[in-house]
Protein backbone atom coordinates (compact mmCIF):
# COMPACT_ATOMS: atom_id res chain seq x y z
CA UNK A 1 0.00 0.00 0.00
CA UNK A 2 1.13 3.38 -0.32
CA UNK A 3 2.76 5.31 2.80
CA UNK A 4 3.88 9.07 3.58
CA UNK A 5 6.65 7.99 1.53
CA UNK A 6 6.90 7.86 -2.36
CA UNK A 7 10.23 6.11 -2.66
CA UNK A 8 8.48 3.04 -1.42
CA UNK A 9 6.36 2.87 -4.01
CA UNK A 10 6.82 0.48 -7.33
CA UNK A 11 6.57 1.63 -10.54
CA UNK A 12 3.37 0.75 -11.57
CA UNK A 13 1.82 2.56 -8.63
CA UNK A 14 3.99 5.92 -9.17
CA UNK A 15 2.57 5.42 -12.92
CA UNK A 16 -1.02 5.38 -11.68
CA UNK A 17 -0.91 7.71 -8.69
CA UNK A 18 0.85 10.24 -11.32
CA UNK A 19 -1.87 9.73 -14.33
CA UNK A 20 -4.41 10.38 -11.67
CA UNK A 21 -2.92 13.83 -10.58
CA UNK A 22 -2.45 14.80 -14.22
CA UNK A 23 -6.00 14.08 -15.13
CA UNK A 24 -7.34 15.59 -12.03
CA UNK A 25 -5.14 18.59 -12.67
CA UNK A 26 -5.95 18.71 -16.45
CA UNK A 27 -9.99 18.24 -16.01
CA UNK A 28 -9.61 21.33 -13.44
CA UNK A 29 -7.78 23.44 -15.54
CA UNK A 30 -10.22 23.00 -18.76
CA UNK A 31 -13.38 22.75 -16.74
CA UNK A 32 -11.96 26.62 -15.05
CA UNK A 33 -13.98 27.83 -18.24
CA UNK A 34 -17.25 26.43 -17.23
CA UNK A 35 -18.33 29.88 -16.03
CA UNK A 36 -22.24 28.81 -16.31
CA UNK A 37 -24.35 30.55 -13.74
CA UNK A 38 -21.71 33.25 -13.64
CA UNK A 39 -23.08 36.67 -12.44
CA UNK A 40 -20.45 39.45 -10.57
CA UNK A 41 -22.07 42.50 -8.86
CA UNK A 42 -21.42 45.12 -11.20
CA UNK A 43 -20.48 48.91 -10.06
CA UNK A 44 -24.24 49.73 -11.14
CA UNK A 45 -27.62 47.63 -11.51
CA UNK A 46 -27.79 47.46 -15.19
CA UNK A 47 -30.89 45.40 -16.31
CA UNK A 48 -30.69 43.74 -20.08
CA UNK A 49 -33.99 42.86 -19.38
CA UNK A 50 -35.06 46.53 -19.29
CA UNK A 51 -32.95 47.44 -22.00
CA UNK A 52 -32.73 45.12 -24.58
CA UNK A 53 -36.55 43.02 -23.25
CA UNK A 54 -38.65 45.82 -22.33
CA UNK A 55 -37.01 48.64 -24.65
CA UNK A 56 -36.15 46.60 -27.04
CA UNK A 57 -32.72 48.26 -27.94
CA UNK A 58 -30.86 45.92 -29.88
CA UNK A 59 -27.81 44.45 -28.72
CA UNK A 60 -25.80 45.68 -31.87
CA UNK A 61 -26.87 49.16 -30.31
CA UNK A 62 -24.43 49.47 -27.61
CA UNK A 63 -21.64 46.43 -28.48
CA UNK A 64 -21.41 47.49 -32.07
CA UNK A 65 -18.01 46.79 -32.01
CA UNK A 66 -19.27 43.23 -32.53
CA UNK A 67 -19.76 43.55 -36.22
CA UNK A 68 -16.30 45.09 -37.37
CA UNK A 69 -13.86 43.58 -34.22
CA UNK A 70 -13.22 40.68 -32.97
CA UNK A 71 -14.83 41.50 -29.35
CA UNK A 72 -17.73 43.18 -28.86
CA UNK A 73 -16.50 45.33 -26.11
CA UNK A 74 -18.45 47.15 -23.89
CA UNK A 75 -20.02 49.97 -24.75
CA UNK A 76 -18.50 53.73 -24.22
CA UNK A 77 -20.31 56.29 -21.76
CA UNK A 78 -21.57 58.13 -24.71
CA UNK A 79 -23.71 55.64 -25.51
CA UNK A 80 -25.27 55.54 -22.74
CA UNK A 81 -25.60 59.13 -22.53
CA UNK A 82 -26.95 58.56 -26.02
CA UNK A 83 -30.42 58.71 -23.94
CA UNK A 84 -29.62 58.66 -20.33
CA UNK A 85 -29.01 63.02 -20.78
CA UNK A 86 -32.99 63.42 -20.49
CA UNK A 87 -33.96 59.24 -19.36
CA UNK A 88 -34.14 58.55 -15.37
CA UNK A 89 -31.61 61.22 -14.77
CA UNK A 90 -32.96 61.34 -11.04
CA UNK A 91 -31.86 58.15 -10.33
CA UNK A 92 -28.82 57.28 -8.36
CA UNK A 93 -27.73 54.85 -10.67
CA UNK A 94 -27.74 57.22 -13.75
CA UNK A 95 -26.20 59.97 -11.96
CA UNK A 96 -23.66 57.38 -11.20
CA UNK A 97 -22.97 57.14 -14.83
CA UNK A 98 -23.62 60.53 -15.35
CA UNK A 99 -20.38 61.48 -12.91
CA UNK A 100 -18.22 58.58 -15.31
CA UNK A 101 -18.97 60.13 -18.63
CA UNK A 102 -18.42 63.85 -17.08
CA UNK A 103 -15.12 62.86 -15.60
CA UNK A 104 -14.41 60.63 -18.73
CA UNK A 105 -13.78 57.67 -16.89
CA UNK A 106 -15.23 53.94 -17.87
CA UNK A 107 -17.70 52.41 -15.90
CA UNK A 108 -15.72 49.28 -14.11
CA UNK A 109 -17.72 46.84 -15.14
CA UNK A 110 -16.82 43.17 -14.65
CA UNK A 111 -16.61 41.29 -17.47
CA UNK A 112 -18.91 38.16 -17.37
CA UNK A 113 -18.07 36.29 -20.89
CA UNK A 114 -14.39 35.11 -21.31
CA UNK A 115 -12.83 32.13 -23.24
CA UNK A 116 -9.25 30.88 -22.66
CA UNK A 117 -6.20 33.17 -24.32
CA UNK A 118 -5.31 30.45 -26.71
CA UNK A 119 -9.00 30.77 -28.69
CA UNK A 120 -9.66 33.11 -31.39
CA UNK A 121 -12.98 34.00 -31.12
CA UNK A 122 -14.35 37.02 -33.65
CA UNK A 123 -17.88 38.25 -33.13
CA UNK A 124 -17.56 39.96 -36.63
CA UNK A 125 -17.63 36.53 -38.37
CA UNK A 126 -20.73 35.20 -36.38
CA UNK A 127 -22.52 38.36 -36.37
CA UNK A 128 -21.78 38.50 -40.75
CA UNK A 129 -23.60 34.84 -40.73
CA UNK A 130 -26.22 35.61 -38.99
CA UNK A 131 -26.20 33.97 -36.09
CA UNK A 132 -27.79 35.66 -32.75
CA UNK A 133 -26.25 36.36 -29.53
CA UNK A 134 -28.52 34.86 -27.50
CA UNK A 135 -26.42 31.61 -29.47
CA UNK A 136 -23.57 32.10 -26.59
CA UNK A 137 -24.64 34.21 -24.89
CA UNK A 138 -28.32 32.76 -23.34
CA UNK A 139 -31.83 34.65 -23.28
CA UNK A 140 -30.27 38.33 -22.63
CA UNK A 141 -33.16 40.20 -23.10
CA UNK A 142 -35.01 38.10 -20.19
CA UNK A 143 -31.68 39.08 -17.60
CA UNK A 144 -32.14 41.67 -14.78
CA UNK A 145 -28.89 40.49 -13.62
CA UNK A 146 -26.53 39.56 -16.99
CA UNK A 147 -25.12 36.01 -16.60
CA UNK A 148 -23.18 32.97 -18.33
CA UNK A 149 -25.87 31.25 -19.54
CA UNK A 150 -23.68 28.53 -21.92
CA UNK A 151 -20.76 26.23 -21.29
CA UNK A 152 -18.54 28.25 -23.40
CA UNK A 153 -16.00 25.59 -23.82
CA UNK A 154 -14.69 23.69 -26.30
CA UNK A 155 -17.86 21.03 -27.06
CA UNK A 156 -20.27 23.97 -27.14
CA UNK A 157 -18.03 25.52 -30.10
CA UNK A 158 -17.77 22.45 -32.33
CA UNK A 159 -20.98 20.78 -31.76
CA UNK A 160 -22.18 24.32 -33.52
CA UNK A 161 -19.77 24.47 -35.72
CA UNK A 162 -20.95 20.50 -37.02
CA UNK A 163 -24.66 21.68 -37.05
CA UNK A 164 -23.69 24.81 -39.12
CA UNK A 165 -21.18 23.02 -41.71
CA UNK A 166 -19.00 25.44 -40.37
CA UNK A 167 -14.53 24.30 -40.31
CA UNK A 168 -14.06 22.23 -37.38
CA UNK A 169 -10.47 22.10 -37.86
CA UNK A 170 -7.83 23.07 -35.13
CA UNK A 171 -7.08 26.40 -37.00
CA UNK A 172 -9.98 28.08 -37.05
CA UNK A 173 -10.10 29.12 -33.46
CA UNK A 174 -6.48 28.38 -32.08
CA UNK A 175 -4.09 30.47 -32.67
Amino acid sequence: MVSGDLSTLNPKQFFAIALILLVLGGWSFFDSFSNVGYAPQQPIPFSHKLHAGTNKIPCLYCHSNAERSRHATIPAMAVCMNCHTVVRTDRPAIQMVTAYYQAGKPMPWIRVHREPDYVYFSHQWHIARGFACQTCHGQVQNMDVIQQSKDLKMGFCISCHRQNKAPTDCNTCHT
